[in-house]
Order: C-alpha cells, then sequence, then structure tokens
C-alpha cells in the first residue's frame, strides 16, 4: 500500500482515522459494506487491517490513536485498536445508509 500519510497527518483520534477511510470510499464502495454480512466483513478487515496499521502507524508511534480506540473499547465488542477503527467506520456507513445515492 503506497504510505499515503505522512507523519504530521497522521490521525490521533478513531475518528479522525474514520473519516479518512470513508473520504476514500466510492459511494458503491459504502453501499456495499454498508450491506455486508460479518463475515464479509470480517474478511474484509482480515485484508485490510495490516495495511491500515502501518499507513496509520497505530503501533509504530502513533499512541493518540492507540489511546483512542482504547477509550472507544466501551462502543465496539473488539479489543483489537484497528478493529475499533473498522467497526466505527462500519456503524457510520449503516447511520448514512439512507443518503446513498446509487446509479
Amino acid at each position: 500500500m503506497i504510505d499515503r500519510y505522512p507523519d504530521y497527518f497522521l490521525p490521533s483520534t478513531v475518528e479522525e482515522a474514520v473519516n479518512i477511510l470513508v473520504s476514500d470510499l466510492t459511494t458503491q464502495q459504502m453501499d456495499a459494506m454498508g450491506k455486508m454480512s460479518d463475515e464479509e466483513f470480517d474478511q474484509l478487515c482480515g485484508e485490510l487491517v495490516p495495511h491500515l496499521q502501518h499507513d496509520f502507524r497505530l503501533w509504530a508511534g502513533n499512541e493518540r490513536l492507540l489511546n483512542s480506540c482504547f477509550e472507544n473499547m466501551d462502543s465496539i465488542t473488539s479489543t483489537d485498536p484497528m478493529r475499533i477503527i473498522m467497526e466505527a467506520m462500519r456503524l457510520r456507513i449503516r447511520s448514512m445508509d439512507d443518503i446513498f445515492i446509487t446509479v
């Protein structure tokens, strides 16, 4: 994956990370993700999490994001920080479901 997030713009909260991830998705991708079963979402996470951990430097110096993930553990069932971000993104997309315009 391309190193798109330079040091000076690493997300420091789960909300910022979700904003970055959602902004990279097309409407069709958001629609598909919102409709994914839990099994499909688990598979997607398995493929994306290693790349996103690298991009966000989650285990390599981005302590503020790591702390934000742990603060958000109450609302998400996972204890894996990157999975917490992915679950928050999924919740955001599902809450936006009624505003998608697809062709």
